[in-house]
């Protein structure tokens, strides 16, 4: 198969200018431009512009999907939106990074796999649309894309043994579709993150009482209300329900997270996280071991049940079997050959099934004396033993 690279960019906090789509135009002649997208493919050559410039200037989210096994998923952040400190952890050199550019922070995810590893490569176009919806979940404090992707580093041997991990985030147990899809995307095994899952927390647990969020908003300083509505009003604020919403989450939840992520004590290293999922992955292979062995003896003895109706139709039919194998070598033919040793094959194993031997044998001698002269019928009659 021939190269295969697919670029994928969207915009979603703002569409782009005609400036932009110019700038566009100007790094590909043969891309697919609309005012919130880019997407273009390559067989051969490659694409002349930096993802990374496209993504500062103009773009939210960045897929690249290769057929020789790389995969690259890049969100854009405003500055003012992600805790980058608190992301850090999570970060390691082949699988997780992030960018701090002039106004906003660039996370990147990718996942390189050996030439011929990723057998089940798809076009990469529907990835985009499954993937974008982990901008919103990190923007409204949802980290969960991000232990997931920290810990991928294990499964392609990236991380020290002794590491620790970062703070688990709640809500493993139960991933959304966009979280299933991202696990898809960087090929994280299931059971890896079954272990991971043991540490965290339900979601349910985090949540605030009813009435938090009134007693909050009415406990804001009027100052601070009044900034909101100015920045609603003139449009500076892009999602202000996120950003209230962010900042209740940040006033009141800010010990638990705290206290979540400097409690290093429960925090395993990479080596114990690796070892359980080994132990996982031995024990399914067992599960799964066994189960094949139950399947293989269900099957024979359906197989033994179908044989022995089978077999014992043919003793109930004798004479009329020895007919077809008479008819059928009559034809003269391979194909009339062929089923008339299977004929005599059944034959032979409904005798034994009814102790009738002596009488098959009679009848079989007497068949080969008949038709000695047909070579090619001796030669499968010896080929399959009745000869």
């Amino acid at each position: 198969m021939s190269e295969y690279q697919y670029y994928g960019f969207q915009a979603i906090d703002r569409p782009l200018s005609e400036d932009d789509m110019r700038w566009l135009r100007g790094l590909s002649t043969r891309a697919q431009i609309t005012t919130t997208s880019f997407v273009n493919v390559y067989h051969w050559g490659d694409f002349r512009g930096d993802p990374i410039k496209l993504m500062e200037r103009c773009f939210d989210a960045f897929v690249y999907v290769t057929n020789w096994g790389y995969r690259r998923f890049m969100l854009r952040l405003p500055l003012a939106s992600f805790d980058a400190a608190f992301a850090k952890p999570y970060c390691h050199q082949q699988g997780v990074t992030l960018r701090k550019k002039k106004d906003c922070l660039l996370l990147e995810f990718d996942r390189d796999d050996e030439p011929g590893e990723w057998e089940d490569w798809d076009d990469g176009s529907g990835w985009m649309a499954s993937l974008t919806p982990l901008r919103g979940d990190l923007l409204d404090g949802d980290w969960r894309c991000l232990y997931l992707a920290w810990l991928s580093g294990i499964e392609t041997e990236s991380l020290s043994d002794n590491a620790t991990e970062p703070p688990v985030p709640a809500g493993l147990k139960d991933l959304s579709a966009p979280l299933v899809a991202f696990l898809d995307f960087l090929e994280i095994d299931a059971e890896l993150v079954n272990v991971a899952a043991a540490r965290s927390e339900s979601r349910a647990a985090n949540d605030q009482p009813a009435g938090a969020l009134e007693k909050w908003i009415r406990s804001l300083p009027v100052a601070e209300k009044e900034s909101l509505l100015l920045r609603i009003a003139q449009g500076d604020e892009l999602n202000p329900r996120r950003s209230l919403m962010r900042s209740f989450k940040e006033t009141t939840q800010g010990q638990h997270t705290k206290r979540t992520a400097g409690d290093a004590t429960s925090r395993r290293t990479v080596a114990e996280i690796s070892a359980a999922w080994q132990q996982r992955l031995h024990a399914k292979q067992q599960r799964l071991a066994e189960q094949a062995e139950k399947e293989r003896e269900r099957q024979a003895r359906a197989e033994a049940k179908a044989r022995k109706k089978h077999l014992d139709d043919i003793a109930s039919r004798t004479s009329a079997v020895w007919k077809q194998v008479s008819a059928w070598i009559a034809k003269r033919t391979p194909k009339g050959y062929d089923r008339a040793v299977e004929l005599l094959s059944d034959l032979k194993d409904a005798a034994n099934h009814t102790n009738r031997t002596d009488e098959f044998s009679e009848r079989l001698q007497a068949l080969r004396d008949r038709h000695a002269n047909k070579p090619s019928l001796v030669r499968r009659l010896q080929k399959t033993g009745l000869a």
